[in-house]
């Protein structure tokens, strides 16, 4: 079976530049924009903001350290590839081909799928980024669709138990809202439904799915060997490690851009923040756009940061977690030779 044939069961996805350009201009596309859009002003609203305190903060931060933060935000992407690898390793046996995956392709589809994230809702650079491991190494679409689901699972649980231990440390605090310890609940309750949900799938998945049309199950069978086949108790506890890395990195950027807007936060509050936030990217926008923000402005105003330099804080980290990734992902998109079908 070579990259270009059609496995029996799987879906069939068009992911070529004009394929993308139709899903971008789409009504559904342009209305997700039109809801990011809404969420910002509503933001702004809510949080009071005044845009000269915005602009004056900016104006006098560091930009040497806005810089730095940038390049701590690009050190993570090196171990989301070795991790996406080592996932698609373990599940590599159950293929019909013995691919070799080599960490350059594997970094340029993530990233990509990361840029198509950005500009179409709903995670379909998740779909994308499947089609292109397949295109170029010949594997099962839905069984890498079960790696990358497996992937998500690991950062939303490795996100949730971060939110939980800064919620739980920040509540000390005589002076803190309870609206933290709402938070810490319903991290708690979120943590229960992700366990609960991937045990589901692993005990009852499979035969439910058996009673499906045999296409339809076929597909189930791939996705759920994906899934469970991409991580063992040899590689899991790197897997968790590789997951608490990746997301204490993106603290870090975040406290590097506080700093270099003159925001001080003690590390419980800017991992609280941090990880709080970037749990909404799981919001249908294109990468969250419009609820990371919120969330971000929201959380920091929370626990008293106020209104300019939170303004400041959550549009300098988002130029560089999402805009710079649309400007970068955007030209390595155009000029990938890798495979798209």
């Amino acid at each position: 079976m070579t990259g270009n044939e059609t496995e029996v069961g799987e879906p069939a996805v068009d992911p070529s530049r004009a394929d993308l350009r139709r899903r971008f201009l789409s009504s559904r596309t342009l209305a997700s924009f039109a809801v990011a859009g809404a969420l910002l002003a509503l933001t702004w609203i809510l949080a009071d903001l005044r845009l000269e305190d915005i602009v004056s903060r900016i104006q006098s931060a560091d930009p040497w350290l806005i810089v730095v933060a940038y390049v701590v935000f690009a050190l993570t992407f090196p171990i989301r590839t070795l991790r996406w690898r080592i996932l698609l390793t373990n599940a590599q046996h159950r293929e019909d081909v013995t691919p070799s995956y080599g960490m350059r392709d594997l970094a340029q589809i993530l990233y990509i799928s990361w840029f198509v994230n950005g500009v179409v809702p709903f995670k379909l650079g998740d779909i994308y980024r499947a089609y292109m491991a397949r295109a170029n190494y010949g594997t099962s679409l839905t069984r890498t669709l079960g790696t990358i689901f497996s992937e998500r699972v690991f950062d939303v649980g490795a996100l949730i138990v971060m939110v939980m231990a800064s919620a739980a440390w920040i509540a000390r605090s005589p002076e803190t809202s309870e609206d933290v310890g709402r938070i810490l609940a319903v991290a708690a309750l979120a943590l229960a439904a992700l366990a609960l949900g991937v045990l589901f799938l692993l005990v009852f998945g499979t035969p439910i799915f058996a009673r499906l049309p045999q296409s339809a199950a076929a597909i189930y069978e791939r996705f759920h060997s994906g899934v469970f086949d991409s991580w063992t108790w040899r590689t899991g506890p790197f897997l968790w490690l590789a997951s608490f890395a990746i997301w204490s990195i993106e603290m870090l950027r975040l406290a590097i851009v506080m700093r270099a807007l003159g925001l001080e936060l003690n590390p419980a509050e800017i991992v609280f923040v941090g990880t709080a936030a970037s749990l909404l990217l799981a919001v249908p926008t294109p990468g969250g756009l419009g609820a990371v923000e919120g969330g971000l402005l929201g959380l920091m105003r929370l626990i008293g940061v106020g209104g300019g330099v939170a303004g400041a804080v959550a549009i300098v980290d988002r130029v560089i977690t999402y805009w710079s990734v649309i400007l970068t992902g955007g030209l390595l998109f155009v000029f990938t030779r890798l495979k798209r079908r």
